[in-house]
């Protein structure tokens, strides 16, 4: 009986001892109300959308809208902002003119 309870005892004590990581995920969504993609047509002549981003204020990330833009210089490239992994969990890189 002795044996019994010192085997379930140790085999308690090793599963308790083990860590198991926690993944948490976070969806974050724009607000209702802003516009993903190109609200209609463009205002003007090679005007660019530049869709709706993220930006870190104070301890959080608040959505920027999206806007009409004219490119930087001839033959530019908008590459939209994304998420990028790192060590330190994900970071928010923004969009910028190619």
């Amino acid at each position: 009986m002795k044996i019994k309870v010192s085997i379930i005892a140790v085999l308690f004590f090793v599963g308790a001892g083990t860590i198991q990581a926690q993944h948490v995920r976070v969806r974050l969504s724009f607000p209702v109300g802003v516009h993903t993609r190109a609200p209609g047509q463009a205002p003007f002549g090679g005007a660019i959308w530049i869709g709706p981003e993220w930006r870190w204020r104070g301890n959080q990330y608040e959505s920027v809208p999206g806007y009409w833009a004219r490119p930087q210089r001839h033959g530019a490239v908008w590459v939209p902002g994304h998420w990028k992994y790192s060590r330190r969990g994900y970071r928010w890189v923004p969009g910028h003119w190619r």
